[in-house]
């Protein structure tokens, strides 16, 4: 027995070594030796000078309760009088309640409501406002999306009763008396807050009823629906008030009465009734249905006296100001504005002919035009464009103006904030004069506002599954101001790594306008690991720090003219992750810690001589976390589809999840890399373009686009979905510009195709991503439209491929685990395979060929759009896939494919078999 060490401090120069052995009686024999050597890349630092937790501002965010998550909060309330209990809405149809806030808090289901309820989209439990005397009654009302079978789907008003009002414990769900019950054809722009006004009457957002560019016409209509505005109703019936004309399609009555009556002044009450209106809106007479009450008053029956306000297109959260009444409404915009508007009765929003204070395009829809439609039209006291400063954002979410003690720069000034950028701010209106918008933090995936009834500080809810509280701080403190204080890289002139720092590369960089990048990750102390997850985000230490550079071209295509431009750090810690920017100076020398807002600059960029200027925009500290989610993984590049190429990491060469498992860093083993999954360049034409544009999608896109991601749509672009589950060929949009043959993606029609517009469309204008690019990514596109007039119309689904080969649906012999030609094969194996499904000679034929190298090689023809897997066996019982580059189930282009099997064959026997997968 002989024990040989080596021992290398740099890349080895051979892998192999001999060496001879000497027995007792003097022969000698030779051996050859292969050598694994193993990195050791796992080093502690202690000097990182990154800190665990952000920089203080003078606001920041941090969780309420970080002992209780949540699923998917939407909206925060509590009963009036109450100080110590707290109701949360989860959009998926819980409504859960806090309790002992001033102790320790905990929480319990209150209401369930999953069984029916529509969770699409921008759908789920919405809205809960409690009765204003529910100490002693127990009532209170929610909003949420029903399922009425077949695909429909109703807007829903419910009161449901408490019968012990003090008692946190679940309440059952049939004391439910519903209230409000309204088809809806599209399960975006909904509203669905509700709260009591200081009159005592419910007050009920409704957004347009979905799509784009008020695609079902509600924007300025009271003669149909219930849809595009705030409703107001009397739940208590009291005397004096009118019953609603008569529209039992969408809301159930008793015995023919309705379970809530309408103010009697209400905006739209007639005249005649004792309200205060004329019976015109817009400037125009309502037509009647000359119906007369026993009186002979005509009831103008087709008009919805429920509305209050009309001409909104999705009022997300309206609140009324505690001291004075004021009625705030944050209505959500299109393409270019989001607006606040404090309104009175009767007053319009102006959607669709307005968006915001300008003119939307469907402004000469009105008679007369925009000059006429004027005096109707109340504008919003603020608005904001679709931009990526840090006043800008894409997807308005209200709040309330705060009263209380807490925060005494805050009171009396409205608290809001936008999901898309993640920007809270402060609103202080000054008389007739502009209002003054101050940024105050940021933060990810805020859905709503609400109050703790225990402190009187203001609760933000995270889409992402957290309450947050907005807090006070005292800013500055000993967070690095410099890249090289956080003493991460050893030398900023090369920027040489300090020990510990390992530099990593990705198969598919997201898009970021044009700039190189270069990655580096650590585990400063040196011994925490990772769980590895083939597909699903890998689980990091707390202390992990991820770091990105940019560089730039400054003339394009010209590496030499490289310019630094921005250093970002990502940092693991105990309550999630958080993100920070470094600018570099002009000489490159350092870099200096960029505001909490972000900042924007502008490169003088050059193209074949020619200016081609474009913005750089530094993300604030909440833009990165928009990203950056738990149900991202924080990480967005880090994990098994990246890292899986051959790389360098610390003078170690080798496939990069080898390298990392052989260190140490994984708690368990890992499979072959060649028997895992990457992500594909688009230049990789060795794969298919469907695989290609998978990748760009995942990388580029799912980390909101999927499930229980924070984008309000309905469809999945997550790499290992097959393309039918990801739900995005000809599926529906929330927005299709007027023209319903605008779905996702439209094969042979990319013009149709509405992913493609959204990545050609400029920022703020819809461009998807909606932050982190200000530069169209022409090559992805490019893609993306071959993909969609090339490969994908060929592409069969399987009704598609029966009907081509049976006639139709119906005939038995077509079923998918038939075999009509009786070859052993079923028409699923025949589809896949492209084979006759009806001819026993048509069948897919590998062949095994063995190449003057001694290569053996298996040759086959493959339709487009079909994976495969090559398993081996030695005695046709116990088979594995072979640890082979095509293993690693990319969609293969069509046609002729050899794949290597062994190098060289050293067996007396060996079998192999062929996989199709679907993709």
């Amino acid at each position: 027995s002989t024990s040989l060490y080596a021992h290398t401090s740099g890349t080895p120069a051979a892998d192999s070594f001999s060496y001879r052995v000497g027995n007792g009686s003097g022969q000698l024999s030779t051996a050859t030796v292969s050598l694994q050597f193993a990195a050791n890349l796992r080093i502690a630092n202690s000097t990182f000078n990154v800190p665990a937790t952000l920089p203080p501002t003078a606001f920041s965010v941090v969780n309420a309760f970080p002992s209780i998550s949540f699923t998917e909060p939407v909206a925060i309330a509590t009963p009036p009088g109450e100080s110590n209990r707290l109701f949360v809405c989860q959009k998926g149809g819980l409504i859960r309640v806090v309790t002992n806030l001033s102790g320790s808090p905990a929480a319990n289901t209150f209401l369930n409501l999953t069984s029916g309820i529509v969770t699409s989209s921008e759908c789920g439990v919405l809205g809960l406002a409690f009765h204003p005397a529910y100490a002693t009654n127990g009532y209170f009302y929610v909003f949420y999306s029903h399922n009425i079978g077949g695909g429909g789907l109703k807007q829903r008003i419910s009161r449901f009763a408490n019968a012990s009002p003090a008692s946190s414990a679940a309440v059952n769900r049939n004391t439910e008396l519903i209230l409000i019950d309204q088809i809806d054809e599209a399960d975006n722009h909904n509203g669905g807050d509700l709260h009591f006004g200081p009159d005592g009457y419910l007050y009920i957002a409704v957004g347009d009823e979905g799509g784009g560019d008020d695609a079902y016409n509600n924007g300025q209509r009271i003669t149909r629906d219930l849809f595009a505005g705030i409703l107001r109703i009397d739940v208590d019936k009291k005397p004096g008030n009118v019953a609603p004309n008569n529209r039992s399609q969408s809301f159930p009555t008793d015995a023919g009465v309705a379970r809530f009556s309408i103010p009697i002044d209400n905006p739209f009450v007639h005249t005649t009734l004792g309200g205060t209106w004329n019976g015109s809106y817009n400037g125009s007479q309502i037509t009647t249905l000359n119906r007369n009450d026993n009186a002979g008053n005509d009831l103008l029956t087709e008009v919805r006296s429920e509305f209050f306000i009309t001409g909104l297109r999705n009022p997300w959260r309206m609140s009324f100001d505690s001291l004075n009444g004021e009625l705030w409404v944050a209505d959500v915009g299109q393409n270019l504005w989001e607006e606040i508007s404090v309104f009175t009765k009767g007053q319009n929003g102006g959607w669709p002919y307005r968006e915001g204070k300008s003119n939307f395009y469907r402004s000469g829809d009105f008679p007369g035009g925009t000059t006429a439609f004027n005096p109707y039209h109340t504008p919003p006291i603020y608005d904001y464009d679709h931009g990526s400063t840090q006043f800008s954002g894409v997807s308005l979410s209200g709040g309330f103006v705060y009263r209380g003690p807490r925060y005494s720069s805050l009171y009396g000034k409205y608290i809001f904030a936008d999901y898309g950028s993640g920007h809270i701010w402060a609103l202080q209106r000054n008389g007739a004069a502009a209002p003054t918008v101050e940024r105050l933090t940021g933060g990810g995936g805020i859905s709503a506002f609400g109050l703790d009834p225990s402190t009187q500080e203001i609760l933000i809810a995270d889409l992402g599954g957290s309450l947050q509280r907005l807090v006070t701080s005292t800013p500055g403190g000993a967070f690095p101001t410099t890249l090289s204080a956080t003493r991460l890289f050893s030398d900023l002139t090369d920027l040489s790594p300090a020990p510990g720092l390992l530099p990593y590369s990705v198969n598919l960089p997201f898009w970021s306008d044009h700039a190189a990048k270069r990655r580096w990750i650590t585990i400063p102390d040196g011994t925490s690991q990772f769980t590895f997850s083939q597909e699903n985000p890998w689980t990091y230490p707390t202390g992990t720090i991820w770091v990105k550079h940019f560089d730039m071209e400054m003339q394009r295509g010209v590496p030499s003219s490289s310019k630094r431009i921005e250093t970002r750090l990502l940092v693991k810690n105990t309550t999630g992750a958080y993100g920070v920017s470094y600018r570099w100076n002009e000489a490159g020398t350092e870099a200096t810690l960029a505001p909490d807002e972000g900042e924007n600059f502008n490169l003088a960029i050059t193209q074949n001589g020619n200016p081609v200027p474009q913005t750089w925009r530094i993300p604030s500290r909440s833009e990165c976390m928009i990203c950056h989610t738990p149900q991202a993984g924080h990480s967005l590049s880090f994990n098994t589809r990246q890292l899986n190429l051959s790389g360098t990491i610390a003078g170690f060469s080798g496939n990069q999840l080898s390298l990392l498992a052989n260190s140490g860093f994984f708690t368990t083993s890992l499979p072959h890399p060649n028997l895992l999954p990457r992500h594909y360049r688009p230049d990789e034409t060795q794969t298919s373009q469907e695989a290609r544009v998978r990748s760009y999608l995942a990388v580029n896109c799912s980390y909101c686009h999927k499930s229980g991601g924070t984008a309000p749509s309905a469809f999945d672009v997550s790499a290992p979905l097959s393309l039918t589950q990801t739900g995005i060929v000809r599926g529906t949009v929330n927005n299709n510009g007027g023209n319903p043959a605008n779905l996702l993606i439209v094969p042979n029609a990319p013009q149709n195709s509405v992913i493609r517009h959204r990545m050609a469309a400029s920022p703020g204008f819809g461009r998807m991503p909606a932050i982190g690019s200000n530069v169209i990514d022409q090559a992805n596109i490019d893609l993306l439209t071959q993909w969609i007039s090339s490969e994908l119309p060929t592409r069969q689904t399987y009704d598609q491929w029966r009907t081509a080969n049976f006639g139709n649906l119906t005939d038995p012999a077509g079923a998918p685990n038939a075999d009509p030609d009786h070859d052993g094969i079923s028409n699923h194996a025949e589809r896949l395979a492209a084979t006759a499904p009806k001819n026993g000679s048509s069948m897919l034929r590998p062949a095994l060929r063995l190449a003057a190298n001694n290569q053996l090689f298996l040759d086959m023809t493959l339709p487009n759009h079909r994976s495969f897997r090559v398993l081996s066996s030695t005695d046709l019982a116990t088979w594995a896939p072979l640890p082979i580059p095509t293993n690693q189930g990319a969609p293969a282009p069509g046609g002729p494919i050899q794949i290597p099997l062994a190098a060289p064959i050293t067996e007396d026997r060996r079998f192999y078999t062929i996989e199709l997968l679907d993709n």
